[in-house]
């Protein structure tokens, strides 16, 4: 049994989709959450229009081209879009934990680590779009306070630093410690231990 409760999964699902949609910038990037144990509409869906700008639409409406199908939602303000659309699901009958939920998604966005204020993605780094998006989700002000397994995670990741001094080392244990504490499958950031490191950025940044 986990050591961290059904409110914790959810505090920390709510980060990692603030960290995914940080990430959207690409025309091409889609994010979809549905159900996992039925093939229906999508509980809810964001995307990114030709304009590089961020669309949120629940339900049935994830399928639709009409206008007022979706609503405009700010990747400047990741942490309130992320705690609206985990009140969305919670709010759902039959949905317990993030567990019982199947992500999906394609586009640049897609293929780099959902991290908060790191990061990794695997090719050479020579894409622009993905190391973009990479960029972005490091640099957004992701809000983990009262994440309880990214605290738990982060520590992991600091200590890899602190013994290796390698953003890159440190963002692997941090992911790969993310992945065993989360009672959820985060399918983007694949293997924590393989593909190629970029960026990397220490999990914790101090002013200390």
């Amino acid at each position: 049994m986990s050591e961290f409760t059904s409110d914790d999964q959810w505090r920390s699902f709510q980060t990692f989709v603030a960290a995914y949609i940080a990430g959207m910038l690409h025309r091409r990037d889609v994010f979809t959450i549905s159900r996992k144990s039925a093939v229906m509409p999508p509980l809810v869906e964001f995307r990114c229009d030709a304009a590089g700008r961020l669309w949120f639409s629940v339900g049935a409406l994830g399928w639709s081209d009409e206008d007022g199908a979706a609503v405009q939602v700010s990747r400047e303000d990741p942490n309130r879009v992320a705690a609206q659309t985990v009140g969305v699901l919670r709010s759902v009958a039959e949905l317990n934990e993030p567990s019982d939920l199947r992500l999906s998604a394609s586009g640049p966005a897609s293929s780099v680590a959902v991290l908060a204020h790191s990061g990794f993605m695997s090719g050479d780094g020579g894409d622009s779009v993905r190391t973009a998006a990479l960029h972005a989700r490091m640099k957004a002000d992701i809000d983990v306070e009262g994440d309880p397994i990214d605290a738990a995670a982060r520590a992991v990741g600091d200590r890899a630093f602190a013994n290796t001094r390698s953003g890159s080392i440190a963002a692997i244990a941090f992911a790969g410690e993310l992945a065993r504490l989360r009672s959820w499958f985060d399918p983007f950031s694949a293997t924590p231990k393989s593909g190629y490191l970029v960026g990397g950025g220490r999990p914790k940044e101090t002013d200390e």
